[in-house]
């Protein structure tokens, strides 16, 4: 069960196809065989042994020299749900998907119309010259009202 309380939400996902939306259920990174806490709206990584943990930076994709980070947002993490903890797995999401969510890094803008990348498993503004992996585009800026945005992701 999902916490409540929380502002992250999937509004659209595409159907089977080119674009679809895409759910996988995927073992948290342990340190010291203790799962890393993953929330609903972080974006993920998965490390060479299948693994998932925090996206800490986005590749710079500057004149094609990097390919960009193949990411994942959760879906259910293992923060407060018992049932992801118990089977030591979170939902986690890939290909196309509008969601609203408030896992930004803090004191961005976030422009409507502007891209997005990520930083330590946090939605940031691309900025105008950033050279850096862009995952998304912002569609509303929600901030001063309720403390989200609704982007549209391309993962």
């Amino acid at each position: 069960m999902a916490n409540l309380g929380d502002k992250f939400d999937v509004i659209k996902g595409w159907e089977p196809g080119g674009d679809a939306s895409i759910d996988q259920s995927l073992p948290p990174f342990k340190s010291g065989g203790v799962p890393v806490t993953l929330l609903p709206g972080n974006i993920v990584k998965m490390d060479a042994n299948g693994d998932v943990d925090v996206a800490s930076s986005a590749a710079n994709v500057t004149l094609g020299t990097a390919n960009p980070s193949q990411v994942y947002i959760v879906l259910e993490g293992n923060g407060a749900d018992t049932s992801t903890q118990f089977v030591e797995k979170v939902v986690v999401l890939r290909g196309k998907l509008t969601v609203k969510t408030d896992k930004l890094t803090p004191a961005q803008t976030f422009t409507r119309g502007g891209a997005v990348t990520f930083a330590s498993g946090l939605l940031s503004d691309h900025g105008a010259t950033a050279t850096t992996q862009q995952i998304g585009t912002v569609l509303a800026n929600n901030i001063a009202t309720d403390g989200t945005i609704v982007v549209e992701l391309d993962l």
